[in-house]
């Protein structure tokens, strides 16, 4: 057997981060369908809420017309508010909205449903060094994101 490369691990978190969101099924509200440009903002802010427009595009590598499109349509969804930062007033803050926090809980509860439910499908001990990995798949998305900042 031959010993797993980098990018095999790659490739693979790839295939499970397009194939996670999928295996939910349908949304019942469509203003929570989003396209990957919003959806990868609003994990950002959901994470770090209170970024600019500008450090947000700089964050996700994308134009700031381009996330000034997303951000509109997420305000138009009530998924975003914008406020004035209290320290200069002509920079405008995003935020999630409390409903945006709440759609994030019941989707990250979905997936861990999902995965629940493939884990089941595995050898008991394949399931077991699946779950284990978790630490490690987490120091590596927070030395991906340290080199991303770079």
């Amino acid at each position: 057997m031959e010993e797993e490369t980098p990018t095999d691990l790659a490739v693979v978190l790839h295939d499970l981060a397009w194939l996670l969101p999928r295996t939910i099924g349908r949304e019942p509200d469509p203003r929570h369908v989003l396209p990957a440009s919003e959806l990868e903002i609003m994990r950002l802010l959901v994470r770090r809420p209170g970024l600019s427009v500008n450090e947000t595009a700089a964050e996700l590598r994308l134009a700031p017309a381009n996330v000034s499109t997303a951000l509109r349509a997420l305000e138009a969804r009530g998924l975003l508010e914008r406020r004035r930062d209290p320290a200069d007033g002509r920079v405008v803050r995003l935020h999630p909205t409390t409903a945006a926090l709440e759609h994030r809980r019941g989707q990250e509860r979905a997936w861990g449903n999902a995965l629940a439910h493939a884990l089941d499908a595995l050898p008991q001990a394949e399931a077991r060094r699946t779950l284990a990995a978790t630490p490690s798949l987490r120091a590596l998305a927070a030395a991906l994101g340290r080199d991303a900042a770079r």
